[in-house]
């Protein structure tokens, strides 16, 4: 069996119990293989605020609501990052807005990465009858490249 060298791994990070399992199996093979570990968080606005709210006259308000969400989630990702680097792990960690499963399939595009370690359930739709979330089957059915699947 061929060996594969993952230079390029990216683990979607929502901040539930399962994106954190996926990070940390996801350092542990950055450390192994010497890999960038590409860190997202997808921000999907559109999953927090009304579909009305955006066409009213509180436009204003939906702005301060978006930037509020996305400094949020800006600094759990800062500090996941500074985490990394302080166990000598090269990292690269944004925050994008739109789709999560479309974004990550974007993402996985364009910075050629090797292998998605992605939590089985994310914050949103935690379902006790389902055995997979939504965003994590999407990406398994439709990367080109491995994903590996934490519970």
């Amino acid at each position: 069996m061929a060996s594969k060298e993952y230079r390029n791994i990216l683990v979607p990070f929502d901040d539930s119990k399962f994106a954190q399992k996926a990070l940390d199996v996801a350092k542990t093979l950055s450390k192994s293989f010497g890999s960038t570990l590409h860190i997202v968080t997808v921000v999907d606005i559109s999953s927090v605020i009304s579909p009305g709210m955006i066409r009213s006259k509180e436009r204003k308000a939906w702005e301060q609501i978006r930037l509020s969400i996305r400094h949020s989630a800006k600094s759990v990702i800062q500090e996941k990052e500074r985490q990394c680097a302080s166990e000598k792990i090269k990292t690269k960690a944004w925050v994008v807005e739109g789709s999560a499963a479309n974004e990550i399939l974007k993402i996985i595009r364009e910075n050629e990465i090797d292998l998605v370690v992605i939590g089985s359930k994310g914050l949103s739709g935690l379902s006790k009858m389902r055995a997979l979330g939504s965003v994590s089957r999407k990406i398994s059915e439709l990367s080109d490249c491995p994903v590996m699947i934490i519970h």
